[in-house]
């Protein structure tokens, strides 16, 4: 009787999850594990999570898909296989499989085919030599080294892709051309668009009728078709979570917005159950579940090659002795996958994070088997990203055969005792005070940069002034203690959108710039006043030698470096790889 028990919980279980239940015994009695160690980890403390999805494959078959928590707070509406989830930056691999498949068709064109020679002659970069020599391989792989501008480049710009092409050329090197991997989701917008410019066709409509609609992922969407028409159904809800009993607000739908244009480097919306054909795909060698071949395999398979050798060790890698296993090592980056092992297995990994979601996919190809998880909450430091790695470990051992090395005590303490994340930096906010040392409306007007567009500042009817960046970034302008210092802070909660303090440039008396050090890593961002966004006159300015410090070719002086401040309220998780 209890065998019977048994077989008739596993065998709802399996429906429950539509899954496979073409697994080995031993195989489904450690899935049935790894939902109860789920079940036990969403209740950790340390781990206050609101709603999350996970999906497993083994030989061709989904043999795990489930819901876990709420899509929606208010509502109290669980998660569940079809829940949709925003996989962020995973969509890069969508971009390089779908460029996979149109080059597969060609004979004129591949990875290395310079990009003038597909966007034209008009294409440019600021220096002569990256324009000669750029690659689609290059931009897939982010050897550019050109600047991504930080949050700024995030806020959204209202433009099409002809357009950011164009803007391009105002880039500025932060490293030298293919020597260092800088990581730059514009530019993989950029890669979405060479699609376009091969095929004649929009990036939306290629990957739906390339990728999407030959593997059956029918309910796989985009994330800024969010905002028309209503929004889509069983579509979890973000947050921002402190703790479990603490204030959780909920992310604006107008994160969204920036990812019309973005959709190639992290606009893809998806379900657990999307996700695993997906991860099939790949796994199969670019077929769909009927073994007809979708993309060719030796061109999938140079997205899954290392094409940039990680040039200095991981702060992520998890090797012996500092570790009971090695948990996790990176060699390098292919086209849109971080490439490394696990336990000695090979593996292939991409995170993602977009508008307060957080999602991790991995594949290991040597066992045919992969696991993909995705949380709407919470938007906080370490937490999301432990939780993917925790599922991620576990189910690593479970496809390729290994002993378990976590447990539910060390899944809620993780990553101690093997490692104690480092407190991240923290730069104190200058104080605010109640006046400006000068007249407000000295403050009003339009402020340009060619690369990253307008900056606006303008009062309203209570007397403040309130800024505009880019198309989500909005909010109050404020005073501080330095006569030459003024601080942005955003109105609602945008993981793309933290906290600015900005420097005041004078000339002749007037504000002539506001400049913000939008990311600590690369050089400020110049915001110059009544700067037109075309170009200054009918001819190509002279080359570049990529040491300027303005997105305009009317560089500004060097002394504004080293004076900008910035605090990021918040970290986000958007953009981390593994």
């Amino acid at each position: 009787m209890a065998a019977l028990v048994n077989v008739f919980l596993v065998v709802c279980f399996m429906i429950a999850g539509q899954v496979s239940t073409m697994t080995s015994p031993e195989i489904q009695q450690r899935l049935q594990d790894l939902d109860t160690f789920i079940q036990n980890l969403m209740t950790c403390e340390s781990r206050p999570v609101v709603g999350l999805t996970v999906s497993v494959v083994k030989d061709g078959h989904t043999i795990f898909a489930k819901g876990y928590g709420q899509r929606d707070l208010q509502t109290g509406q669980a998660v569940d296989n079809r829940t949709l989830f925003g996989v962020g930056s995973i969509s890069k691999s969508f971009t390089s499989a779908l460029l996979a498949a149109v080059l597969g068709e060609r004979e004129d064109v591949s990875w290395d085919t310079v990009l003038t020679d597909i966007l034209g002659p008009s294409f440019r970069f600021r220096d002569q030599f990256r324009t000669e020599e750029a690659t689609l391989r290059d931009l897939l792989a982010h050897k550019t080294g050109l600047e991504h501008f930080g949050p700024v480049g995030l806020l959204g710009q209202d433009i099409d892709r002809p357009e950011l092409a164009r803007r391009v050329r105002y880039y500025r090197q932060v490293y030298p051309f293919r020597t260092i991997f800088h990581y730059n989701n514009l530019l993989y917008t950029l890669a979405g668009h060479v699609a376009e410019k091969l095929t004649g066709q929009s990036y939306e409509a290629l990957l739906r009728e390339r990728i999407l609609q030959p593997l059956g992922m029918d309910d796989t969407v985009y994330l800024a078709d969010a905002l028309e028409d209503g929004g889509f159904s069983n579509f979890a809800q973000t947050y921002l979570t402190y703790n479990r009993t603490g204030q959780s607000v909920a992310y604006s739908e107008e994160e969204f917005r920036p990812l019309k244009l973005h959709l190639p480097a992290g606009g893809v919306v998806s379900n657990a159950l999307d996700m695993a054909r997906y991860m099939k795909f790949h796994l199969s060698g670019g077929r769909d579940t009927t073994g007809r071949l979708v993309v060719p395999e030796d061109t999938l398979r140079q997205t899954h090659t290392v094409n940039f050798v990680s040039p200095r060790k991981s702060a992520l890698d998890k090797l012996e002795p500092g570790w009971p296993v090695e948990a996790g090592t990176t060699q390098g980056y292919g086209l849109g996958w971080g490439v490394g092992t696990y336990r000695g297995y090979r593996r292939l990994e991409h995170s993602g994070g977009v508008a307060g979601f957080a999602s991790l996919l991995t594949l290991f190809p040597d066992a045919s088997g992969g696991v993909f998880t995705s949380v709407n909450g919470p938007s906080t430091v370490g937490v999301a990203s432990d939780i993917h790695e925790i599922i991620h470990g576990l189910v690593g051992d479970i496809l390729t055969g290994k002993d378990h090395w976590l447990n539910t005590t060390t899944a809620c303490t993780y990553p101690e005792p093997w490692w104690t994340r480092p407190e991240p930096n923290s730069t104190v906010l200058p104080e605010i005070t109640d006046n400006f040392p000068r007249d407000k409306r000295d403050y009003e007007g339009a402020y340009g940069n060619h690369a990253t567009g307008n900056l606006t500042i303008s009062p309203n009817t209570t007397d403040k002034l309130y800024f505009r960046l880019g198309l989500i970034g909005r909010g109050l302008v404020l005073p501080t203690v330095s006569d030459n210092h003024i601080l942005f802070r955003a109105v609602e909660p945008l993981a793309y959108a933290p906290t600015f303090v900005a420097i005041v440039g004078q000339k002749d008396g007037r504000v002539f710039s506001l400049t913000i050090q939008s990311d600590p890593s690369e050089p400020p961002v110049v915001f110059e006043r009544g700067l037109e966004l075309t170009d200054p006159d009918p001819t190509e300015p002279e080359w570049d030698d990529c040491a300027g410090i303005s997105g305009s070719p009317r560089d500004m002086s060097s002394g504004y470096i080293g004076l900008v401040l910035i605090i990021m309220v918040f970290a986000n998780y958007m953009t981390t790889l593994v």
